[in-house]
């Protein structure tokens, strides 16, 4: 018993008010329920009508929803292979970034200005009382200061950030503005006007980069173009003063040019003085009767056929003639005439195989000397022409990037004045006509949970701590 003393070796009782029960089973805790059936029933009838009634006192709040599409780049209309945004790893940040943008406060004032708000009957309480506080604490402010229409936003913003949800829809580029609001007209007029003031602030803010980059572009264009022109005006006069006469990129130089011509000439020079050199040696030793010049000429072929007739006829008259005969004295002489004509024509040969020989060799030495001027020549030019090509250098490189910046400043301006945007409403809100808040069937389903939960355990914590001899009982 609870009353009486321990002794030093006795095992310590429990509480004095939890009873000991024998080993209870299901069939126990069903019947201990089933026998306190009413109590349940009450406590749960209870809850539920304390649900009920709390339900019933709220005031009843009303939702509207208007869904926007956003997309992560316009339509690309200048470019047509490219006119439908690409899917991209950074779409995740991107859309983030445009949920906290429908959440932030700016946009929040900037539908209270677009949507008159302030002037709006159903938030006119809020704005009184806002404005008289103002008042209040600043006696000397006029009705139409710029710190009294301050409050009245900002009371209006923390009014619309608490209504305001933020729904975005897996899966797709759909994001839903949802506005509650106790006044459906009002529910309505705030979600559309949140989905306006969305695409407008999302325009301005592509205008107003759109603008920067154009502005930024042509001060540089501007800079560049002034850059170019001074780096071509030194190349010009740098050009003049030494002159060097572009003749292209791809191209050699003049002097290179020339060289190149002449040494493809002198090759020829060479092989033509060779031949002469060897003729004139061959036409140097000898007789030159040999020679496939005298051989060849008609001349000394006729006058050798005559000196052949010649001594035919005299060693025919020689049999009946002395040598000192006058006919043999005649044929004597005219052998001697057309030998001397011969010996005259081979030394005309001889003497053209020379000339040719030294007109070849001075041709050839006029060849090398030319060759040897342009070699100077060029390595000068090429000399003279590192400064140029520094000058060069830098005037092209000055016009490369006045071009891509000019085609850049082209692109952005066609771009600009397509007037794009990444934002288009895919349904405005309507006016709805049932509330979204208090939802009396989820209340009242969830009290009648709550109360049935709550009754089983009185119930059995009843039945636990009642006296093991005593009968349970409703």
């Amino acid at each position: 018993m609870a009353g009486l003393p321990m002794s030093q070796h006795d095992t310590p009782t429990l509480h004095p008010h939890v009873h000991h029960h024998p080993e209870l089973g299901l069939r126990d805790y069903w019947h201990a329920l089933l026998a306190q059936r009413w109590l349940i029933i009450g406590i749960t009838a209870a809850i539920v009508v304390v649900a009920l009634g709390v339900t019933l006192l709220m005031t009843p709040s009303y939702r509207a929803t208007s869904t926007l599409q956003i997309e992560r780049e316009a339509l690309n209309v200048v470019n047509v292979e490219n006119l439908m945004p690409a899917e991209s790893p950074q779409d995740r940040d991107f859309y983030e970034t445009q949920y906290e943008l429908l959440q932030s406060r700016s946009l929040a004032r900037a539908v209270v200005r677009e949507a008159q708000l302030a002037s709006d009957p159903y938030f006119r309480p809020l704005v009184d009382k806002v404005t008289a506080k103002f008042d209040a604490t600043h006696p000397e402010g006029g009705k139409q200061s710029p710190e009294r229409q301050a409050a009245v936003e900002r009371a209006l913003m923390a009014a619309l950030i608490d209504g305001l949800e933020i729904e975005p829809i897996r899966n797709s580029r759909l994001v839903r503005i949802n506005f509650d609001s106790p006044d459906p007209r009002v529910a309505a007029k705030v979600a559309n006007a949140y989905a306006r003031v969305f695409i407008v602030s999302n325009q301005q803010r592509r205008m107003q980069a759109s603008a920067f980059a154009t502005k930024y572009l042509s001060e540089r264009l501007e800079q560049l173009q002034g850059r170019v022109e001074d780096s071509e005006r030194k190349l010009v006069a740098y050009s003049s003063q030494e002159m060097i006469v572009p003749v292209g990129d791809d191209k050699p130089s003049l002097p290179a040019q020339n060289l190149t011509e002449l040494n493809a000439l002198l090759a020829g020079a060479q092989d033509q003085r060779i031949k002469s050199e060897a003729a004139w040696r061959q036409a140097s030793r000898g007789n030159g009767m040999a020679l496939p010049q005298v051989i060849s000429n008609p001349l000394i072929q006729q006058l050798r056929a005559e000196q052949v007739r010649l001594n035919a006829e005299y060693q025919q008259k020689l049999s009946t003639f002395k040598p000192d005969y006058p006919e043999m004295q005649r044929l004597k002489s005219q052998m001697t005439e057309v030998q001397r004509q011969i010996n005259g024509e081979v030394l005309n040969i001889r003497q053209a195989l020379k000339a040719q020989y030294d007109a070849d060799s001075q041709q050839e030495q006029l060849m090398n000397e030319r060759i040897a001027g342009l070699k100077g020549d060029e390595l000068d030019l090429q000399t003279r022409s590192i400064q140029y090509n520094l000058l060069k250098r830098e005037a092209d490189t000055n016009r490369q990037l006045y071009d891509a910046l000019l085609q850049r400043f082209k692109e952005i301006g066609v771009a600009g004045n397509v007037g794009n945007n990444n934002v288009s409403i895919v349904d405005g809100a309507d006016v709805p006509s049932n509330p979204n808040m208090p939802k009396l069937p989820l209340n009242v389903a969830l009290a009648l949970v709550f109360g049935l939960f709550i009754g089983i355990a009185v119930a059995l914590l009843r039945f636990l701590l009642r006296d093991p001899n005593e009968p349970a009982r409703a």
